[in-house]
């Protein structure tokens, strides 16, 4: 096992001759990969190598990886390779990579944050417990934005990641490593959390299928906490059917998460081979694609059509007012990061230096040069979001708009229908360019309605703009996971 994590590359940018080289692995490799596996040609060593093989080629690149256990995934394969055939789990072989806010025992576990390196999670999450438990193959901790604030992978103090479709580019935030490593094949199948997208927008960036589950349905006991009420597991992948079988390995109730659902785990890999599309589907109306650039307003109604052709009838809806969901969700955020990360003081968690100062002192010094700033800001934002006059005007008020969201947004879905959304306004930006702080928090408006709602949401690959991928999400009332996995198979069906 590696003793610390890498550094940041601090080399120039990467144009079109690594693109070319392969940093993208063709999507119709990933999925042969994907395919052998699950039918038993290939066995859990050569899928692992296949992967450790690709990360030796590209991650020096592409920088998904934070930590890699080549011993350990070697190990482990071998020890899957000699089980009988009755006794393989579903994921038999499968090489996934886990985000580095969740807890994997005796490895490095920084969260993306100074203040936690050197940090070695004590046990495993649950989700990670019952990767293990259905036979897949741990890789290693990909990267992500600081406690997950961010969308571009670029705000953890190990440097950004790149996008494998253009190494100029972001890779989308915060599981942005974890995209990335799906997206250039040196893993099948990654776990990302997903605050207010932090999945699904990453996915699309990535040209891959991401899933935010229903809040509830996995459970959430080992991953570090930003906004408790929203941060859900979900999960990454290139083949469509390995998503469904990673999200039905890990959903399912856990009496350690109060916050996990006592409901039946349905057989999501097999939603994915039945295609179904709805009979209509609700889609955002011309208002809300306005914030679009043209070419993604393009790629949309690409989308429309491609669902049209397959005689679904696409009913136009408006949606609750996107400037004030981002403000509710951004404010509730901040609000609970700043309790939930009062606990990394630098002497119960994470590395202390401040030598010799006073306790308070110590305290204030460690929190200054271990949090980053974009943390720093919504902490001190959250605090004041509950501090005494403003708790009744600001919070309050907030938890309001978001249960009128909820109601609002529940209220546009017909009979058996999915509601079909944007992700991202534009295409990936580029590394040396980072937007205006106003317009990266306004760039969550469609991907933070399934937050605050609490509803279940995949993206999709859905073509490209501008050259590079782009994505749409499909959306479904609570608990609608086997519908959204019938869509997306029949959607990538009529491609």
């Amino acid at each position: 096992m590696r003793g610390q994590h890498r550094s940041a590359n601090a080399g120039g940018g990467f144009g079109n001759t690594l693109v070319r080289q392969g940093l993208l692995l063709p999507e119709p490799e990933r999925r042969r990969r994907a395919v052998r596996l699950r039918s038993g040609e290939a066995s859990a060593g050569e899928a692992t190598e296949l992967a450790l093989g690709r990360i030796d080629a590209v991650d020096d690149s592409v920088r998904a990886f934070l930590h890699i256990d080549r011993e350990g995934a070697r190990a482990r394969a071998r020890s899957l390779d000699r089980q009988p055939r009755h006794r393989r789990g579903p994921l038999f072989g499968l090489p996934v990579a886990v985000k580095d806010n969740i807890a994997v025992r005796s490895w490095l576990s920084t969260s993306g944050s100074a203040l936690l390196r050197g940090y070695r999670a004590p046990y495993d999450a649950t989700v990670v417990e019952r990767l293990r438990g259905a036979g897949a193959v741990l890789l290693g901790t990909t990267n992500l934005d600081e406690f997950g604030m961010g969308s571009a992978t670029t705000r953890g103090f190990h440097g950004p990641s790149r996008n494998p479709a253009d190494p100029q580019r972001v890779a989308g935030g915060s599981s942005g490593g974890s995209a990335a490593a799906v997206a250039a094949g040196t893993a099948h199948a990654a776990l990302g959390t997903d605050t207010g997208g932090s999945v699904r927008q990453p996915a699309a960036h990535c040209g891959v299928f991401g899933i935010r589950p229903t809040y509830g349905r996995v459970s959430r006991y080992g991953v570090t906490a930003y906004a408790s009420s929203f941060d859900q597991v979900g999960c990454l992948a290139s083949d469509l059917t390995d998503l469904g079988r990673v999200l039905g390995a890990v959903a399912g109730l856990d009496p350690r998460d109060a916050t996990s659902a006592a409901r039946d785990v349905p057989d999501f890999a097999a939603a994915a081979g039945r295609p179904a599309l709805p009979r209509t589907i609700a889609a955002c109306g011309e208002n809300d694609l306005a914030v679009l650039d043209p070419a993604s307003q393009e790629a949309f109604a690409a989308v429309i059509r491609r669902f049209e052709q397959r005689g679904v009838i696409v009913r136009r809806v408006e949606l609750p007012d996107t400037e004030t969901a981002v403000a509710a969700y951004y404010l509730l955020a901040c609000a609970e990061a700043s309790s939930n990360l009062a606990r990394f003081d630098g002497m119960r968690y994470g590395q202390p230096e401040a030598g010799g100062l006073r306790l308070e002192a110590a305290f204030r010094e460690t929190r200054t040069r271990g949090l980053g700033r974009e943390v720093r800001r919504r902490i001190l934002a959250g605090a004041t979001v509950l501090s005494r006059g403003y708790r009744d005007s600001i919070y309050r008020a907030s938890t309001e708009i978001r249960k009128r969201i909820a109601r609002e947004l529940l209220g546009l879905f017909g009979e058996r229908e999915l509601l079909l959304l944007p992700i991202t306004c534009g295409p990936p930006r580029l590394l040396d360019e980072p937007p205006p702080r106003a317009q990266e928090y306004r760039s969550d408006r469609f991907t933070i309605l399934a937050s605050l709602a609490a509803l279940p949401a995949i993206s999709l690959p859905a073509g490209e703009s501008r050259g590079l991928p782009f994505g749409v999400e499909l959306m479904a009332p609570p608990w609608g996971e086997e519908a959204l996995f019938s869509a997306a198979a029949a959607f990538v069906e009529a491609a």
